[in-house]
């Protein structure tokens, strides 16, 4: 548990929870402990998904260790629980993660975060070209999504699994995101960061989930369509996305590949 409190945590009102008790840290670790050994356990939202995520991160090391990860990924990797500490904070008030079944993939050696993206092995979605598997791509929230840096990070991811997963031969990345929509012009100049990326992806058909997850990216977690009249403008982004929903636009999750 001292690798999360030292190298992973990035508050200290956090990192003295975790210290101070005993009792759910030793819960943590016998659910770590059952996670580890492969079984298929989620903690209810709260305090406790933290404990086991800090025992977690000992195996998630070691694992990675045994690979010959760079103990930097690594770091990185786990570093995101940071982020959902901060979403659950602002949605709910005070220390907490809702999002365990998500973290679960960086915290038993299953998605990397390589540069200013994250992947992991996966068979393609539905509507892809045929292959046995692909990169699936995540964009984690927190920075600008430079173009040159996502560019820089899909040749790293190549190079990472052709070195670390020696087995499989992905044949393509692939994503699904609010940030692939095809409407983003609609919203975004052609310069913009979010446009340009969009137009990295060949596009490929994904379910309409009415705008959700854009609504929720933009405007903070706990907003839905319900809330959008009273949805922030502090962003000319978020001016522009506001308007155009009320006005009956769509940005919904969208879908595409490139290849390797």
């Amino acid at each position: 548990m001292q690798f999360f409190i030292n190298e992973i945590l990035e508050d200290d009102a956090v990192r003295e929870i975790l210290r101070t008790n005993p009792a759910m840290a030793e819960e943590g670790r016998e659910i770590a402990r059952r996670i580890a050994a492969g079984e298929d356990i989620t903690p209810a939202p709260g305090l406790l998904p933290l404990f086991v995520l800090a025992h977690l991160a000992d195996y998630t090391l070691e694992k990675n260790n045994a690979l010959g990860i760079p103990r930097d990924i690594t770091v990185a990797t786990l570093k995101d629980v940071n982020i959902w500490l901060f979403n659950y904070d602002a949605q709910y008030g005070g220390i907490g993660l809702a999002e365990f079944p998500w973290l679960i993939h960086h915290y038993t050696g299953d998605l990397f975060r390589l540069g200013r993206l994250q992947f992991r092995l996966e068979k393609p979605l539905a509507g892809m070209p045929a292959a046995e598997v692909a990169i699936e791509t995540h964009i984690p929230q927190g920075e600008p999504l430079d173009i040159e840096a996502c560019l820089a990070s899909f040749e790293q991811a190549k190079a990472f699994f052709t070195r670390h997963f020696p087995a499989y031969s992905p044949a393509y990345f692939m994503c699904d995101s609010w940030l692939l929509c095809p409407n983003l012009p609609q919203v975004a100049a052609e310069a913009a960061n979010i446009v340009r990326f969009m137009r990295l992806w060949t596009p490929s058909p994904f379910p309409d989930d009415n705008s959700a997850q854009a609504i929720e990216r933009i405007f903070g977690f706990g907003f839905d369509r319900a809330k959008l009249a009273e949805a922030p403008e502090r962003t000319g982004l978020q001016k522009r996305v506001k308007q155009y929903l009320l006005e009956g636009g769509s940005l919904p999750i969208s879908a595409g590949y490139r290849f390797v």
